[in-house]
């Protein structure tokens, strides 16, 4: 591909293609994970979604209320969709303090898809410098965030719900 700036390379359709394959694997089985494994990978997100926006912000220069615009609208969006999306998750507490099972969700592997697909398709089509094009791209990537952060928000409370209904073993 061009060299050009928002052009997509092949190194970067790579690794869209390996976060592909590797989000709708995990997401296709029902999984046991730890309350504090769950909140590193929220964590772990975040930066990553801080970096795709500074980054983003170096090499196109928006202005900083793009960038502001992008994360409310982001976010305001994200959050209720990832609430609804941790309510109607299957939770069940394990025979371990501290670890759950989640069931399987093709909904949430969509909805990552969507917004990192939509980020690749609007840095495809419009200008790098557009504002419209680096809102719309960044707000993506905070409504990623969003709907991750409030879906695991939603699972915990749901899990420590479990956790203390379940009598404990002494």
């Amino acid at each position: 591909m061009s060299g050009q700036p928002g052009s997509v390379t092949t190194t970067q359709a790579i690794i869209y293609a390996v976060l592909i394959a590797w989000i709708l694997f995990r997401v296709s089985r029902p999984q046991r994970i730890s309350v504090a494994r769950m909140w590193i990978f929220v964590g772990l997100l975040m930066v990553l979604a801080a970096f795709a926006v500074y980054g983003s912000a170096v090499m196109f220069h928006p202005s900083p209320w793009e960038i502001v615009l992008a994360a409310v609208l982001g976010l305001a969006i994200g959050i209720p969709l990832g609430l609804l999306r941790g309510h109607h998750t299957q939770v069940s507490a394990t025979d371990r303090h501290g670890v759950m099972r989640l069931g399987a969700s093709w909904a949430t592997a969509l909805i990552y898809l969507a917004a990192f697909g939509g980020r690749f398709a609007v840095r495809l089509v419009l200008p790098p410098t557009s504002a419209l094009g680096n809102v719309v791209s960044d707000g993506l990537i905070f409504f990623a965030i969003g709907i991750i952060g409030a879906t695991y928000y939603a699972v915990y409370r749901k899990y420590e719900q479990l956790d203390h209904a379940t009598p404990a073993s002494g």
